[in-house]
């Protein structure tokens, strides 16, 4: 940091508003888990630039998620106001089953995840999510999706493109989630909307992190648009 002038008699340094502006941008991206050598190559090497883009953009992502957490968590249970997003792109280790029920359709995406997990390419940056085939408001005809790196090149791999969509967020055990997507499916019909794909249950949170509090449970309801 060089400041505006130096008096040479005291050896006294000024700073103007320039280098507060600086300062500033200094912090916040320390603040943002920059280090001071990054922050340096932020300013100073074009080199890296690419690099420490990459890392903001990261950065970025994972705030808007926590964003995002918090403002499902203030939502109220039986809350479904519809909201727009945008989906992400992902690629996923999918398989389809066909469920008696919500108990099965549970043990399905435990069994998705295992075999997922057992590739060594699983994703624990995204989510995992289930769609809805066929009629979004009837049966259990689910393709469990488990996200994983881009170059895993298994049979089951199944690429997303990063879609805008419309979704509710659902707060409560998995067999009211019907509810939520006959909600969702009533909006769309109701305002003519043109759908591109079947209705997607995003797991937010669950029992890895609420246990048996199944009214904690939240899961986003999306459709792409």
């Amino acid at each position: 940091l060089t400041p505006a002038v130096k008096d040479e008699t005291n050896g006294f340094r000024y700073y103007s508003a320039d280098n507060m502006t600086q300062i500033r941008s200094i912090r916040s991206l320390q603040a943002l888990g920059l280090s001071l050598k990054e922050v340096a190559e932020y300013y100073y090497d074009t080199e890296n630039m690419d690099k420490l883009l990459d890392k903001l953009y990261e950065l970025r992502k994972m705030l808007d998620r926590n964003i995002q957490m918090l403002q499902v968590r203030s939502a109220k249970q039986g809350d479904f106001t519809v909201h727009k997003t945008v989906l992400p792109r992902q690629v996923c280790f999918c398989r389809e089953y066909r469920c008696k029920d919500v108990a099965e359709a549970a043990i399905k995406l435990r069994d998705t995840y295992i075999a997922a997990a057992r590739t060594g390419k699983m994703s624990m940056s995204a989510r995992m999510f289930t769609m809805r085939i066929g009629q979004p408001d009837t049966g259990l005809d689910l393709m469990c999706c488990i996200p994983v790196e881009d170059d895993f090149a298994g049979e089951e791999r199944t690429e997303f493109a990063e879609s805008p969509a419309l979704c509710v967020y659902y707060r409560g055990p998995y067999e009211g989630i019907g509810t939520a997507i006959a909600t969702l499916n009533t909006y769309v019909e109701t305002n003519h909307i043109q759908t591109t794909g079947p209705f997607r249950n995003i797991y937010l949170e669950g029992p890895p992190s609420r246990g048996e509090q199944s009214s904690d449970y939240i899961t986003q309801v999306a459709v792409t648009i």
